[in-house]
């Protein structure tokens, strides 16, 4: 198999891990405040202390990006999985 190969299949198995670390965050996810972890009610600010963010609002944002990441992973696995079938039939054109 070529390189080539193994680098498409690479980016297809890098889009379904995005895929997988989608579905995991979304079924527990972990909210945190800069590595602490936040508990509902919490709240946390930037560095700058400008803003201020609810356990609630963090959650939010975890629940709504899930299907983009789950979509973003999908397409890119599917890519990654299109470029390696082309490149081996490709590669298997030439030899045979």
């Amino acid at each position: 198999m070529s390189r080539r190969a193994w680098l498409h299949l690479a980016l297809a198995i890098a889009g379904v891990a995005v895929v997988i670390w989608a579905v995991v965050n979304a079924v527990s996810p972990s909210i945190s405040c800069r590595g602490v972890p936040m508990g509902p009610g919490d709240t946390c600010r930037n560095a700058e202390g400008t803003k201020v963010q609810t356990y609630e609002d963090r959650l939010e944002a975890v629940t709504f990006s899930t299907p983009v990441m789950i979509g973003t992973g999908v397409v890119v696995a599917g890519f990654g999985a299109a470029l390696f079938v082309a490149e081996r039939r490709r590669t298997a054109s030439v030899v045979g």
